[in-house]
This record gives C-alpha cells, sequence and structure tokens, in this order.
C-alpha cells in the first residue's frame, strides 16, 4: 500500500467504510452461525407436531388449522435467517433491520412450536390479546415520543400510568354509584384520568424547563411519588371501601362489517376501544410530526432549539404543550389498566409498563409507526407467556412471567447506540 493510500484509508470517511464492512462481515457470520443452529434444531423435532388454530368468524366459532411439524419450522427458521445472513455478506450497506423480521418471525414460531411440544393452540386469541396488552404500551411511547422530539426526557411515564389508573377507579366507582350509568362512569374515569395525569406532566414540566430540575431526577421522584401515594390510597381507602374500587369494565366492542373478515376480523376488530384509540393515535400522530408546522417545530425544538428559538420559534411553550399532551395520553394509558383489565384498581399495577413503553420508544426510532411495532412485540411476549401457562407446558412460571421483561432487555440491548434520538432531548434551554 502506498503512502497515499494509507493516507486515505485513515480519513474519517475511509475509517467509517472500513468499520461499515466489519461489522457487516460480524452481522453475516452471526446470522450464518444461529442459521445452523436453527438446522440442528430442526433435525431434532421432526417428530414434534405443531397444531395452531386461528377463529375464522368469532370466538368459539369456526376454526382454520395448521399443522406441520416442529422440524419444518426450524427448517423454515435456517433458510429466512440464511438468507438475511447472504445479504447482510453480500453489502456493507444492507439495511438489515428491516430484515429482521424475516428471521425474526419463524424463530418465534419454531420457538413456540418447541415449547408448546405437540399441544395444539389457538393463534387468534394470542394476536388479539398482543394487540390489547400492546395498547397502553404503545400510549406509553407515543407520549414518550411527544417529550423527547420537543427535547424533554419523560421518564415519568410510570408514575402517570399508575396515577391515570388509580384516579380512573375511584372517579368511576363514585360516578357509577351516583347515576348508575355505565357509560357515564367510564368516560368520567378516563377524563379524570387524562387530567390528573397531565397536571403531573406540567409539573415534570415546570421542574425541568423553569427550574432546570434534571429532567431524569424529576422523573424519578414523580414516580417515586405516585408509587407512595397511590399505595397510601389503596390500603388506607380502597382496600377497606371496595364500593370506591369497582369501576364498570370497559367491555371488547365489535367493528361491523370489518369484523366479519375472515380469521382478520376476530383479532383486529373485535377488541376494547383503547386499541382503536391506539391505531388511531399512531396515524394521527405520524401525520402531525411528519406533514405539519407543529410537528416541524416540534422537531426543531427537539434537535436544534438554539436554531428554532432564532426563526421566533417558542421553544418553552412548545416543550409545555408537549409534556401536558404526553401526560394526556400517559393517563388515558392508565386508565385501560383499571378499566379495561381488572375493574379495579391494585397496586402498583402497571407493573414496569411505562418503562417498557419507552423501551418500545427507543426500538421504534421514536417513530409512531415503529413505537407501535415494537410495543407490539412486547404484547405478544406477555400474550404468548399467558398462553403458556394456560397450557401448562413444562417451564417455571418464574421463568414465563419474567418473559415481557426479558425481551425488553434484549431489545434495549440491541438497539442501545445504534439509534439516535433528539439531540438536544434532556439539555435546559435557556429563551432568549
Amino acid at each position: 500500500m502506498t503512502a497515499a493510500e494509507a493516507a486515505l484509508t485513515m480519513r474519517p470517511e475511509g475509517l467509517a467504510a472500513r468499520k461499515a464492512l466489519r461489522n457487516s462481515r460480524l452481522r453475516g457470520a452471526a446470522f450464518a452461525v444461529f442459521a445452523v443452529l436453527a438446522g440442528y434444531l430442526a433435525s431434532r423435532s421432526f417428530d414434534v407436531a405443531a397444531t395452531f388454530s386461528f377463529w375464522i368468524d368469532k370466538q368459539g366459532g369456526e376454526t382454520a388449522t395448521l399443522s406441520t411439524t416442529v422440524g419444518a419450522m426450524w427448517v423454515v427458521a435456517a433458510i429466512a435467517t440464511a438468507l438475511v445472513g447472504v445479504l447482510q455478506l453480500r453489502s456493507a450497506e444492507f439495511r438489515w433491520r428491516r430484515w429482521l423480521l424475516v428471521a425474526i418471525a419463524p424463530w418465534i414460531a419454531a420457538l413456540l412450536g418447541n415449547l408448546l411440544a405437540g399441544k395444539a393452540a389457538v393463534l387468534t386469541n394470542v394476536l388479539a390479546g398482543s394487540l390489547e396488552l400492546a395498547a397502553p404500551i404503545s400510549m406509553a411511547a407515543m407520549a414518550g415520543i411527544l417529550s423527547e422530539r420537543s427535547g424533554m426526557l419523560n421518564i415519568a411515564l410510570e408514575g402517570k400510568m399508575l396515577v391515570g389508573a388509580c384516579v380512573a377507579a375511584i372517579v368511576g366507582s363514585i360516578v357509577s354509584l351516583a347515576t348508575g350509568n355505565a357509560v357515564l362512569a367510564v368516560l368520567a374515569a378516563v377524563v379524570s384520568a387524562m387530567l390528573v395525569a397531565a397536571l403531573l406532566g406540567l409539573l415534570l414540566a415546570w421542574l425541568g424547563i423553569r427550574h432546570k430540575v434534571d429532567q431524569i431526577i424529576a422523573g424519578t421522584v414523580i414516580n417515586i411519588g405516585a408509587v407512595g401515594i397511590t399505595n397510601f390510597i389503596f390500603l388506607r381507602i380502597l382496600s377497606r371501601a371496595t364500593e370506591y374500587n369497582s369501576p364498570p369494565p370497559v367491555q371488547a366492542v365489535r367493528i361491523p362489517v370489518l369484523a366479519d373478515i375472515p380469521v382478520l376480523g376476530p383479532i383486529f376488530f373485535v377488541a376494547t376501544p383503547y386499541v382503536y384509540i391506539a391505531y388511531a393515535m399512531v396515524a394521527i400522530l405520524t401525520y402531525m410530526i411528519y406533514r405539519t408546522r407543529w410537528g416541524l417545530r416540534l422537531r426543531a425544538a427537539g434537535e436544534k432549539p438554539a436554531a428554532a428559538g432564532t426563526v421566533g420559534i417558542n421553544v418553552l411553550q412548545i416543550r409545555y404543550r408537549a409534556l401536558i399532551l404526553a401526560g394526556l395520553i400517559s393517563g388515558l394509558a392508565g386508565s385501560y389498566l383499571s378499566l379495561a383489565t381488572s375493574s379495579s384498581f391494585q397496586l402498583q399495577m402497571t407493573a414496569g409498563k411505562g418503562f417498557i413503553g419507552l423501551a418500545a420508544m427507543i426500538f421504534g426510532a421514536w417513530h409512531p409507526v415503529g413505537a407501535f411495532l415494537a410495543a407490539l412485540v412486547f404484547g405478544f411476549a406477555d400474550a404468548t407467556q399467558s398462553l403458556l401457562s394456560i397450557l401448562g407446558v413444562d417451564v417455571a412460571p418464574q421463568i414465563l412471567q419474567s418473559i415481557p421483561y426479558v425481551v425488553t432487555i434484549v431489545v434495549v440491548a440491541g438497539v442501545v447506540g445504534r439509534v439516535r434520538g433528539p439531540a438536544s432531548a434532556g439539555q435546559p434551554y435557556e429563551q432568549g
């Protein structure tokens, strides 16, 4: 190599290209290893049946059944993984993250078949349950996106959801006792939960913007305070006066015509209103953030607040509004827990869903569609562990219950440093 060539390779762009090529080869080798592993597992499981069923028209109605062997599923996983590995080895510019689903989906199916060990499973319930379980997580992720796109870290999602769940249970119970109208009680409960969580969002904004308190510390304080307050209310009031902890439940709603679509209808269009709201929220926020002047200003406030301020954008006002809106969404997510799951409030019933929402936000690269798909991953993990528990697979229940949290750790560990959030998130801004 000549001195000129050596100097060229030492340039930043040359070093970046070499690093990208090395990483590409490492990823390709990793895919190859997993392909070989899948092939090995296939050779040991061709005698194990895998049976999956789907409701065609409604739950409990006709079913469409898919029967194969676990070995065949591992073969599909091996071929898909090898394909992605070959594509990765051919080019350092291969966008491998977009192809992960091609490799991961058959792996998940094969693992599920392996764990079931011949037991039949109705996947309609699992997939519909994934959407239900993903609804509060996706809403928390949307709240996080709004906050961080404006430049404010928002780890208080967990606390706002917890307070929202508590307030929804109390208000729903009181209105139901006073009026006997379940619909009015549910509406009052949801609105109250959203308003209280919005006040907590305003508190976070006041601490982080007005007084420039470290945003992580401020969020942690709100989370700790939410746990303390809700625990006190539950132990001192709700556990004794149970009539104030019995809100009317939110029932599943069947969408006419769409719910009659074979197989897909019972999965996507027979759900609680929260799922439909999550659908709408993804579409609306995607449009608002990337196709409107408001969205441009929101992103500018999170990326280059100083530059945004020089062209007349009120960065602080944008951040206040974003945190209040994020609080409203967090309260809505919290109300789901006490109205659509157990019809009551329980101690620390969020169970980390606010933090999982943050993980979905990061995994989705701060994009509403990506965050929703990431929330579905976590929802599917939760629904799968419920299915395996019900069917009594030969796995310790503690391991099954930890599946959603293990998935969270793996996902976050896999994307940290590989996706870039808003440049100024967490940094205080002094508006001139």
